[in-house]
């Protein structure tokens, strides 16, 4: 009898220590700390998904209209327009726990094809989305703008992320700041080493109460 009650406990521990936390949208989460920006601006994880209808920056009222389905529900990080002419390599950082995606939502009016200059870290380090032959994009109610174009970065990353500067060079066209969505990686390999050295623990010092 007991023996079943520990082999019991144990599948119910190892299920939980395996079974990464849900956001309200069905999503995998990633857990997002220490979010810094070098202006100083208070930015943070945004509550909840990234919605229709969700307000995007810290400093603006502007709100989501349109955005691709896939992506309903994405974690984000509300940045501030203010920093819309931000510079510097280490401009936001933050910290993700797990593998995980990271988007950088561009102002479509900095892109080549209305004009502008994407800045180099953004064209080296993500790849723009297409939707057929046009932009994939996310669109707004600041109507001086329209849409963010959605770049996607090239290696998921775990631990410390960096986000240069919205105007790093050669940065052009651009009026709007961008925003940075986050989601898990869940074709990135399962590092278990850590999880089952801690969930190890944990069982032997419940077997030995």
């Amino acid at each position: 009898m007991k023996k079943s009650f520990w082999l019991l406990s144990i599948c119910l521990i190892l299920a939980v220590a395996f079974s990464p936390l849900m956001t309200d949208a069905g999503r995998k989460k990633v857990k997002i700390t220490n979010i810094k920006a070098a202006s100083g601006l208070p930015y943070e994880e945004g509550k909840g998904g990234l919605e229709i209808g969700t307000k995007y920056y810290i400093d603006r009222d502007y709100v989501v209209t349109e955005m691709p389905e896939e992506m309903e529900g994405i974690q984000w990080i509300m940045t501030g327009n203010g920093d819309k002419q931000s510079k510097g390599k280490d401009f936001l950082t933050f910290k993700v726990d797990v593998p995980s995606i990271i988007w950088v939502a561009h102002d479509s009016r900095g892109e080549e094809d209305k004009g502008g200059k994407p800045p180099d870290w953004l064209v080296e380090d993500y790849e723009m989305q297409k939707d057929g032959k046009d932009p994939l994009t996310l669109a707004v109610t600041d109507g001086n703008m329209a849409t963010f174009n959605l770049w996607k970065i090239k290696e998921s990353v775990k631990g410390k992320v960096a986000v240069a500067g919205n105007a790093e060079p050669p940065a052009a066209g651009h009026g709007s700041n961008y925003i940075v969505l986050v989601e898990f990686d869940d074709k990135a390999p399962v590092d278990s080493k850590g999880k089952l050295s801690s969930v190890w623990g944990d069982i032997k010092g419940r077997i030995n109460q």
